[in-house]
C-alpha cells in the first residue's frame, strides 16, 4: 500500500511541476499583457497545489501534511492578490488594448462623475 500512496504522490508532483513548467513557457510566448498573467497565475496555483499534495501522499507525517496545506493556501492568496495588484498597474500604467468591453475605464468614469457632482 505504501508503494501506491508514493507511485501516486510521484505522478502528482510530475504533473504539478509540468503545469509550473507550462505556465512559465506561457508567460515567455503569450503576445498579450493579460493572457501573459493569466498564464503566470492560475497554472502555477495548480501545479503547486498538485506538488504540495505530492509531497504530502509521498511523506504522510502530519508536519508535512501541515505544511503542504499552509504552501498552498499562502500561494491561492498571494498569487491571486498578486495578480490583482498587477493586473491594475499594468491598466493603469501601460493602458493595454482590450479585445472587449472596459468595465474597469466606465466604473472609474461614473466614480470620477459622482465625485465631480457631490463637490
Amino acid at each position: 500500500m505504501d508503494q501506491v500512496w508514493n507511485v501516486v504522490g510521484g505522478v502528482s508532483m510530475i504533473i504539478g511541476a509540468l503545469l509550473v513548467l507550462l505556465a512559465g513557457i506561457g508567460a515567455v510566448r503569450f503576445d498579450d499583457t493579460y493572457a501573459r498573467m493569466h498564464a503566470a497565475a492560475k497554472a502555477p496555483a495548480l501545479g503547486i497545489l498538485l506538488m504540495a499534495v505530492g509531497v504530502a501522499m509521498t511523506l504522510r507525517t502530519t508536519p508535512a501534511v501541515i505544511e503542504a496545506l499552509l504552501i498552498v493556501a499562502l500561494q491561492l492568496i498571494a498569487g491571486t492578490v498578486g495578480t490583482h495588484i498587477m493586473g491594475r498597474s499594468v491598466y493603469y500604467v501601460i493602458r493595454p488594448p482590450l479585445d472587449a468591453t472596459d468595465e474597469l475605464g466606465r466604473d472609474l468614469e461614473a466614480e470620477r462623475a459622482a465625485e465631480a457632482d457631490s463637490d
